[in-house]
């Protein structure tokens, strides 16, 4: 892989930290984030500039990247606007990205091949991931539709809206979100209440591993405080909301998590 030898490659999103480094960037990899934890070894090897949310700026530029690799959604507002309005300043390029679906990957590893000249081993993944995407469509045809609810947070109780990349995927299998919100990024994920409507309307309860880590005492204290009793499933979030090179795992996850939730359903 012919790989230039001057990337100095800043990752605040850790889907992208794991993306670069499995097309063989790791080597260029000066600095990412505390929560960057794939591949393992960038916690010994490269510095942390702070949190998705609370990136420092002074930490960043210090490091002297060509690249920082932002998205919309993990990253705040203004930190992406501050590093936008010192890049010219410091001599490097921003890469913003923001994915709504799973299709999205196609077009973020596409991108991100050219950026950073992979753009045959990013050919490649496509090729097989579409392959994959089609294997996944066909055994649709055998699937029946479910409603759903999926959790990511507790004090508050948090859930993921339709309008959220991590609804997107499941909606793969047939998943149905029962939480429908407006586009605004403020909006995507509502703090709801155990008694909300909305959670009883769906045929299963999905907690997630990931942002907050869900444990079977978490899930019996919502079943108490709800007293709703519909199915409830703990699920694997990095593989339903993490992208890029992650969306191979995804893929190969989503055919086996059907299976878990219709026998949730019986």
């Amino acid at each position: 892989m012919n790989i230039k030898k001057d990337f100095r490659i800043i990752s605040l999103v850790p889907s992208l930290t794991e993306t670069i480094c499995d097309f063989g960037l790791t080597a260029r990899v000066v600095g990412c984030t505390s929560f960057c934890i794939s591949p393992k070894e960038l916690r010994h090897t490269v510095p942390s500039v702070g949190g998705t949310k609370d990136a420092r700026i002074e930490d960043i530029i210090a490091l002297k990247p060509t690249h920082v690799l932002v998205n919309r959604e993990e990253n705040t507002t203004h930190l992406i606007e501050q590093l936008k309005s010192l890049s010219h300043q410091h001599n490097f390029d921003v890469v913003e990205t923001f994915l709504k679906s799973p299709l999205d990957n196609f077009l973020l590893i596409d991108h991100l091949g050219s950026v950073f000249d992979f753009k045959t081993a990013a050919q490649k993944w496509l090729e097989e991931q579409q392959r994959s995407l089609e294997k996944l469509e066909k055994s649709n045809q055998q699937r029946s539709t479910f409603q759903f609810a999926y959790f990511i947070w507790m004090n508050p109780w948090m859930v993921s809206g339709n309008q959220t990349y991590i609804s997107s995927t499941l909606s793969l299998i047939g998943g149905i979100n029962t939480i429908q919100t407006g586009h605004d990024l403020k909006e995507r994920y509502p703090v709801v209440e155990p008694h909300d409507e909305r959670l009883s309307q769906a045929d299963i309860l999905l907690f997630s591993s990931e942002p907050f880590p869900f444990r079977h005492r978490h899930i019996e204290e919502f079943k108490r405080v709800s007293e709703n009793q519909r199915p409830t499933l703990k699920v694997d979030g990095q593989a339903l909301s993490w992208y890029g090179s992650h969306f191979s795992k995804a893929i190969l996850y989503l055919g086996s998590l059907y299976d878990d939730i219709q026998k949730a359903l019986v």
